[in-house]
This record gives C-alpha cells, structure tokens and sequence, in this order.
C-alpha cells in the first residue's frame, strides 16, 4: 500500500478502533502499522474523544477511561497534527464535518475516508478525493 495521507472521519475512526473486523478496522490496523500518514485536528481528536465517551459506546464495547485516554494520546502523538485550520464553511447541515475538510486541505490529504453521507456528497473537496472504507481499502490495492 502506497503511504497515502488521509483524514479518517469519526465515524469510521471509532469503528475501526473498537471493532475487530471490517473496512473500518483494516484502515485503522494500516495506520497503526505505519502504511498510512493519519491527518488530525484539534476538532477531529475533540470529536473522536467524545464520541467514545458516549455511555453506550463505552458499555457497548467495554471501554474505560484509561482506554480513551490511550486511543486520544495515540491520536494525538501518531498523526499529523495541523494546528491552524482554514476557515471551511462547505457543509451546511453539519457544520462539525468542516474540520474534516479543513484538516485535509491543511495536512495536504490524497483522501478523506468517509462514511459521513453529507461528505461523501461532495466526492471530492480541493482536489481531494471522498470515499467510502471500502472503497478507498479497494483502491489502495489491497
């Protein structure tokens, strides 16, 4: 697999983290393994630490704190953290999935891995192509 930089929405991030199988959970073990550079905001990490905060996610899934923690700090010390984002007022319906946009454009992003349908809409955002798990695990050759 070509070292692909990528920003990896929250949605598929967490899934890939507490889930053993799937597309989700390839790309986060790619990542993890180094074949992939993770692209990561303030905003994104923010979300990502509060989602797995939810109680049903943590119960679901038997997560503790010190879990967080680590997945947070691993977030955080294992990616390309922009610090300065560009103002991107792109998605209406939810502006939150701005920070996605912005991170890719700041950190130079080949893709952003989406199951998010207001991004996947767009299919690309400042030549940077939006796909699906599956789609991005396909085309990445594997």
């Amino acid at each position: 697999m070509d070292k692909y930089r990528v920003v990896i929405d929250t949605n598929v991030l967490i899934s890939g983290v507490i889930q053993g199988k799937g597309f989700p959970y390839r790309i986060v073990r790619a990542w993890e393994q180094g074949d992939l550079i993770l692209i990561t905001s303030a905003a994104t990490i923010e979300e990502a630490s509060r989602v797995l905060k939810y109680p049903r996610i943590k119960s679901k899934y038997g997560l503790d704190d010190a879990d967080i923690k680590e997945t947070v700090l691993n977030l955080t010390k294992y990616s390309v953290f922009i610090n300065d984002l560009p103002g991107v007022d792109v998605i209406k319906e939810d502006p939150s999935d701005n920070s996605f946009l912005a991170a890719a454009l700041s950190g130079k992003a080949d893709h952003i891995i989406s199951g998010d349908a207001h991004l996947q809409n767009l299919n690309a955002y400042g030549g940077i192509e939006i796909m699906s798990p599956k789609t991005f695990w396909a085309m990445a050759g594997r």
